[in-house]
C-alpha cells in the first residue's frame, strides 16, 4: 500500500534552505556528515543542532504534503488507541490519534515507512491515514497513555483470552442489531471486556471490580474474600470498558450521575455464567462492580458444606420441622445465599411445594419454583410472598428479611404452617432474636416460630503444598486468652506462598457455624425480653460452639491459619475463653475449671464488671479480680 501524496517535490535540505530555516553553510556540512555516518539529511541537521524536531516535522510536512499534528494539543481516541498495540507503537514510533469510519489517523515520524504502514494496516483492519509529528512528541505520547505499570503486557494479553459471544442488545430491531454484532465482534474494547471476565471466572473470583482513578483505571478480583489488584490500565480506557458493560448490561450509556444495575449472561463451555453489574458515580468516574453468579456448577449439598456431624445433625433436626421459620445470618459474601440453597436442595421432593423469592436467582433446580424480585415494577420481597402464600407452597426460601413488611409476611407464612427458609444480616445468631425485634416482630411470635438459626463466616483455606507449622506472637496468644504453656496441646501453621497458591499461602474457602437451636429455656428468655448476651449464654451452655471455637477447631487440624481466623471474626465477641490451667475450653459463665478445678474469677471485686481470665487488673476501675 502506498501512502497519498508520496511524490516528492523537492529535497528537504534544499526547502529548508530556501525556507530560511538553516544556511548554506549549514546544509553542506550536514550533507558531509550524512555521507560519514549514512543517516538521513533530517535527521543529521537535528543531530547538528541546526534545527528543531518541531521544524524538521514541519518542514516534511511541506515537502510530503502530509499533516504536520502537534500530540500535546490534540485529543487522542481511546479507540484509535485500542487498535495499536504498545510494541508496535514503540517498535515504529507511531501513535493512532483518531478513528473516523473505515480509517485509521496515526501519527508518525515518516509517513513513507512502507513497513509501518503494511504492518499496522494487518494489525487493526483499517486503512491507515498518515500525519507528521517529531520522534519526542511520539515517544511522550506513547508513555503517558500506553505504559501504564505493564499496561501493555497485561491488555495485550487479556485481548487474546476470552472469546465470548453475547447476545446482541435487545434495544435493536434483528437488522440492527445483526449489524452492531458484526462490527464490534473483533473491536479491541470487546476482547479486553472479554478477556477480564475469562480472566476472571478462571480465577474462580466471585467479584470484578473496574475503579477509575486521579491518573489510571484498577481492575480488581475478589478472590476467597480478599480483593486483589489484577492489572492498572490507563484513564482512557475508562470510558470505552464501562460502555461495553452498559451495552452489554442494557443499561443506559448516557447516564453517568446516577447508579445503575443490570445483568447479563456469559456463554461459556456450553453453560450460562450470569454477571449482575452495578454502577456508582465517584469522583474520578464511574465505577463499575460485577458479581459472577455460576449458575453452572453443580447444585450445593449440606454434605459439602463442611458441617461437623454434630452440626450436621442439628440442621437436619431443624429442617425436619413442617413450620417455623430458620434463618441464616452474617455479613455480607459469608456464603448465607450457598447455605440455604443447600437446604433447600436437601428438601426437594415431588411431595412439597418449594418456592423461592430471590434476588437475584443464583442457582437454579429442576422441581423448584424460583422467582426474581423486580423492584422497578412494584414486584418487592413482600408482593411476591403474598402471592406465594396463595400458590400452595409447603416450603418457601426468602432471599432476605429487609424490613418488617417482609418479616411480618414471613411470619405469617409460618404461622399458618409453612417452612421458610431465609438469611439476615447481624453479628452472631443470638444477635438476629434481638434484630427480628427491633424490625417490629412481637417477641412472642418469635419465640414461638424461629426454629433455628444458623450464624457463619468464611475463612481462606490454608495451601496444602506450601503450609508449614508456625508459632504464632505472643500478642496473637494474649488476644486468645492462651500462655506458652498451653501451646502443647495446640499446633499452628501459615501458608508460605507459592505458584499454586498464586503466592497467597491460601487457596479456597471454608465454612465456621454457629448453630443455635430454640429449646423451650431460650424461648423463655425471649419471652422475658432478655439481651442477647444472656441468649447467647444459654445457647453454649446447652451445647452451641460459638464461631470462635469452631474457628479453632479449624486452626488445629492445619485448615487455616489463626491470623486469618483474626481477620475474619470479631475476636472479642466470638473467641472463646480457656482456663490458664488446663487450656481447656470453658463458657464465660464457669466460675471453675470443671476438668482441673481451678477457680475463675471473672469479676472485679470492686466495680462487679466482667473481666477476662487472663485479666491481672480491672480495665474499669483498676480493682482486683474476687
Amino acid at each position: 500500500m502506498q501512502p497519498q501524496g508520496f511524490i516528492r517535490k523537492r529535497r528537504i535540505g534544499e526547502l529548508l534552505a530556501d525556507q530560511g530555516i538553516i544556511g548554506s553553510t549549514e546544509l553542506e556540512r550536514a550533507l558531509g556528515e550524512q555521507k560519514r555516518t549514512g543517516k538521513r539529511i533530517g535527521e543529521t541537521m537535528v543531530i547538528l543542532n541546526f534545527l528543531s524536531e518541531s521544524e524538521l516535522a514541519q518542514g516534511l510536512s511541506s515537502q510530503l504534503g502530509f499533516p504536520f499534528l502537534n500530540l500535546d494539543q490534540t485529543e487522542i481516541s481511546p479507540e484509535a488507541l485500542l487498535l495499536v498495540p504498545e510494541s508496535l507503537a514503540r517498535k515504529y514510533l507511531v501513535v493512532p490519534v483518531q478513528v473516523e469510519r473505515k480509517h485509521l489517523t496515526v501519527a508518525m515520524v515518516d509517513p513513507l515507512s512502507y513497513e509501518a504502514i503494511n504492518d499496522l494496516v494487518f494489525c487493526c483492519g483499517y486503512s491507515v491515514r498518515p500525519v507528521i509529528s517529531t520522534p519526542r512528541d511520539i515517544l511522550r505520547t506513547i508513555n503517558r497513555f500506553y505504559h501504564v505499570e505493564g499496561f501493555s503486557d497485561d491488555i495485550a494479553k487479556i485481548q487474546r483470552e476470552g472469546e465470548f459471544g453475547f447476545d446482541s442488545p435487545n434495544r435493536l430491531d434483528n437488522n440492527q442489531a445483526d449489524e452492531l454484532a458484526r462490527s464490534i465482534q473483533h473491536a479491541p474494547v470487546v476482547r479486553m471486556v472479554n478477556g477480564i471476565l475469562d480472566r476472571a471466572i478462571h480465577s474462580k473470583a466471585s467479584d470484578i471490580h473496574l475503579e477509575p482513578r486521579d491518573q489510571h483505571m484498577v481492575v480488581r478480583f475478589r478472590v476467597d474474600g480478599l480483593l486483589q489488584r489484577v492489572i492498572t490500565l490507563p484513564k482512557w480506557s475508562h470510558g470505552p470498558l464501562t460502555s461495553r458493560i452498559k451495552v452489554l448490561s442494557k443499561l443506559d450509556i448516557a447516564e453517568k450521575r446516577l447508579p445503575q444495575d443490570g445483568t447479563f449472561r456469559v456463554p461459556l463451555k456450553g453453560q450460562g455464567i450470569d454477571i449482575r453489574v452495578a454502577t456508582l458515580p465517584t469522583q474520578y468516574g464511574e465505577k463499575v462492580v460485577m458479581r459472577i453468579l455460576d449458575s453452572s456448577q453443580s447444585s450445593p449439598s449440606l454434605d459439602g458444606l463442611g458441617f461437623s456431624d454434630n452440626a450436621l445433625e442439628k440442621i437436619k433436626r431443624q429442617l425436619s420441622h413442617r413450620s417455623g421459620i430458620i434463618l441464616v445470618t452474617g455479613p455480607t459474601g459469608c456464603g448465607k445465599t450457598t447455605t440455604l440453597y443447600a437446604m433447600i436442595n436437601a428438601l426437594r421432593d415431588e411431595s412439597n411445594n418449594i418456592v423461592t423469592v430471590e434476588d437475584p436467582i443464583e442457582y437454579c433446580f429442576e422441581g423448584i419454583n424460583q422467582t426474581q424480585v423486580n423492584p422497578e415494577i412494584g414486584l418487592s420481597f413482600a408482593t411476591c410472598l403474598r402471592s406465594i402464600l396463595r400458590q400452595d407452597p409447603n416450603i418457601i426460601l426468602l432471599g432476605e428479611i429487609r424490613d418488617l413488611e417482609t418479616a411480618e409476611v414471613a411470619f405469617r407464612a409460618a404461622m399458618t404452617g409453612h417452612l421458610v427458609l431465609s438469611t439476615l444480616h447481624t453479628r452472631d445468631a443470638a444477635s438476629s432474636v434481638i434484630r427480628l425485634i427491633d424490625l417490629g416482630v412481637p417477641p412472642y411470635l418469635v419465640s414461638s416460630l424461629l426454629v433455628g438459626v444458623i450464624a457463619q463466616r468464611l475463612v481462606r483455606s490454608l495451601c496444602s503444598f506450601c503450609r508449614i507449622e508456625d508459632v504464632p506472637g505472643p500478642s496473637l496468644l494474649l488476644r486468645l486468652g492462651l500462655q506458652e504453656k498451653n501451646l502443647e496441646n495446640y499446633s499452628f501453621y501459615r501458608g508460605q506462598g507459592c505458584q499454586g497458591c498464586g503466592e497467597q499461602g491460601y487457596k479456597g474457602r471454608l465454612g465456621l457455624f454457629e448453630i443455635m437451636e430454640l429449646g423451650p429455656r431460650i424461648r423463655d428468655l425471649i419471652l422475658k425480653g432478655c439481651s442477647g448476651v444472656e441468649l447467647r449464654e444459654e445457647a453454649i451452655s446447652q451445647g452451641m460452639s460459638n464461631l470462635g471455637e469452631e474457628g479453632l477447631k479449624k486452626v488445629k487440624t492445619g485448615q487455616t491459619s489463626l491470623s486469618e481466623l483474626y481477620r475474619v471474626i470479631d475476636v472479642e465477641n466470638h473467641m472463646p475463653v480457656y482456663c490458664q490451667g488446663c487450656g481447656e475450653t470453658l463458657s464465660s459463665h464457669f466460675r471453675s475449671c470443671p476438668l482441673c478445678g481451678l477457680s475463675l474469677n471473672f469479676s472485679c471485686r470492686i466495680c462487679g464488671k466482667t473481666l477476662r481470665s487472663h485479666w491481672k487488673i480491672c480495665p474499669y476501675c483498676s480493682g482486683q479480680p474476687g
